[in-house]
């Protein structure tokens, strides 16, 4: 997982988010009661973020007991529940392969500042690191379980349906200053009035009122906040999702300190078949508010 992917908090996690006050984390301690009633037990069509490697099956596996280690504030995919268990998609992913591969998982939730220091005394398996040069040096990845999804916001009154330059010219489109967002927008929509703010609230305050035509951002934390309170039921996506794996998109991913082979691919083919069952879309549907893909 990396933490230069989303925007979740800085500009941490490409694969994650890049957070920030009114990101996926805040909203989630908010609307939990909300999400948890507005989630159905159908299955969520989800995008297939990773290639299923069918070679990829380990000839052995008998350890005992993995230990996996995830940063305790980074909702939704990992945090520190009421009662101080682990909680998250990160979380509950990691339990059901261990599950598939019939070990035991011990999930132990570390501040983010602590969890490089930890990972590499543990030999396990850690999720939430800066995907970086120094991370890669020391570990290996598994293949991505997400990719963040920029996506189009637009007041509920908007009569804009497709995305399009020649749709866009003269629109004002609001977007976090400095990011990977705001980069993607100038490559391709010139003729656009790009307004960076300097924050997603920012921008999203600035969409409820009136003030730009659209927001551009990190789909996961709009749901959130579109389907929470501050948004006053004002806005609605436009269709269309976009990747860009340079700029936003990175993925979201564990790590296995390099030189573990043999977990780093037992890891993988469990993943392979968390999503090829469908388990793995069950347990990311459990923990948003909707669709955004």
């Amino acid at each position: 997982m990396f933490r230069d992917s989303f925007a979740v908090r800085s500009a941490l996690l490409a694969f994650l988010l890049a957070a920030s006050a009114t990101g996926p984390a805040s909203l989630w301690a908010q609307d939990q009661a909300a999400i948890t009633a507005s989630t159905t037990e159908e299955t969520p069509p989800l995008p297939r973020f990773r290639h299923i490697d069918l070679a990829g099956k380990p000839t052995s596996f008998t350890r005992e007991s993995v230990i996996v280690l995830v940063d305790d504030d980074f909702a939704p995919f990992s945090y520190a529940g009421a009662a101080g268990e682990a909680k998250g998609i990160a979380v509950e992913t990691a339990e059901a392969v261990c599950a598939e591969l019939r070990t035991k998982c011990n999930v132990v939730l570390m501040p983010w500042e602590k969890l490089s220091g930890g990972a590499s005394n543990s030999g396990g398996v850690v999720a939430g690191l800066r995907l970086d040069d120094k991370t890669l040096s020391q570990f290996q990845p598994t293949r991505p379980i997400y990719r963040a999804i920029g996506r189009f916001v637009a007041r509920k009154d908007n009569e804009l349906t497709a995305i399009t330059p020649d749709e866009l010219d003269g629109k004002r489109i609001a977007v976090i200053g400095g990011s990977g967002y705001e980069t993607w927008l100038t490559r391709n929509f010139a003729d656009a009035e790009i307004v960076p703010f300097p924050t997603l609230g920012e921008a999203e305050d600035a969409l409820r009122g009136a003030k730009v035509d659209l927001l551009f951002g990190d789909g996961l934390q709009l749901v959130y906040w579109m389907r929470g309170e501050a948004s006053q039921n004002c806005c609605k996506y436009i269709e269309g999702a976009y990747y860009d794996n340079a700029l936003f998109s990175r993925p979201y991913v564990f790590l296995v300190r390099r030189g573990d082979d043999e977990l780093r691919q037992a890891f993988d083919y469990a993943l392979d078949q968390l999503q090829e069952s469908g388990s793995y879309a069950r347990i990311f549907g459990r923990y948003i508010p909707g669709r955004f893909w």
